[in-house]
């Protein structure tokens, strides 16, 4: 028996922090038979056609014809079946996602569901990552990547947008548990450069530890502390990708004043050295 959920990464089978496969035509025969797992990013998939099951934190989501559906960071989820489908696969790092973006998908849309596409949103989805493929493919030119990034944000943008129009708004209010994991994920985007220990976030919301961590494990399925290090080290990447501050300035401004310390905290996290991982982007 497994003592974990297994959690596979994006940088162990990309370095350019996103993926994108086309399926077509896909059957449970053609497709690889993924135990349940948890991703250290943002998945998308976008079906044209076909009927898909997938299992995701427990429950079973139905995707029939053209539809939408996306799974953020930490979900367990597999698929459980899957009939004639074609469409598009695209798996995406958590900093390409812009924040405006992430607070709506992880704190806003609570429950996401597939979401169906008229014919004329179909089209627009449908040559929009045509055309990020197509330059994901063609990288060369002096801003390749950075056109890359931008069309697929673009996509990202339709995506949130269609989904915040047909959220009903009882999804703003949810249980007790809900709502206090939106706080302390709220918190914490506010915070993580000067509060860095989960006690710290429990006396912030007036609760005890213990019940914040059940609280947030039960509902994202990773204690506060992994939500902690994961901003910390995704604002990291930001800076290591979009500046040239050294890796002990970025650590300072991380509110770090041991750098080798962050350096380790980097690594183990990221599972690759802040050197390699700014080297490997860019």
């Amino acid at each position: 028996m497994r003592a974990h959920i297994p959690i596979h990464k994006l940088n162990e089978r990309s370095s350019r922090g996103l993926e994108m496969l086309y399926f077509e035509k896909a059957d449970k025969q053609h497709i690889t038979r993924m135990e349940a797992h948890r991703d250290d990013h943002y998945i998308f998939i976008f079906q044209e056609k076909g009927e898909t099951e997938v299992m995701l934190d427990f429950k079973t989501i139905s995707i029939g014809g053209c539809a939408l559906l996306y799974i953020i960071p930490g979900q367990v989820h597999h698929v459980l079946n899957t009939e004639a489908s074609s469409g598009w696969f695209i798996a995406v790092e958590t900093l390409l996602v812009a924040e405006e973006y992430r607070q709506i998908l992880e704190q806003v849309i609570l429950n996401p569901e597939p979401l169906l596409l008229e014919a004329a949103e179909n089209k627009r989805f449908k040559q929009c990552l045509e055309l990020t493929h197509e330059r994901l493919l063609n990288m060369d030119g002096p801003l390749g990547k950075q056109v890359v990034h931008s069309l697929l944000s673009s996509f990202i943008g339709m995506l949130t947008e269609s989904y915040l129009l047909n959220s009903p708004k009882g999804e703003l209010l949810n249980s007790r548990p809900s709502q206090l994991t939106r706080q302390f994920r709220s918190l914490l985007l506010q915070n993580f450069k000067t509060l860095k220990g989960p006690a710290e976030y429990a006396a912030k919301l007036n609760i005890s530890l213990t019940y914040l961590n059940e609280v947030v494990k039960s509902n994202t399925g990773f204690p506060v502390s992994y939500w902690i290090h994961h901003e910390i080290i995704l604002e990291a990447k930001r800076l290591l990708y979009y500046t040239d501050l050294s890796l002990k300035e970025i650590a300072f401004e991380l509110g770090f004043t041991d750098h080798t310390y962050f350096s380790r905290l980097f690594t183990k996290v990221a599972g690759v050295s802040a050197g390699k991982f700014r080297k490997g982007y860019r």
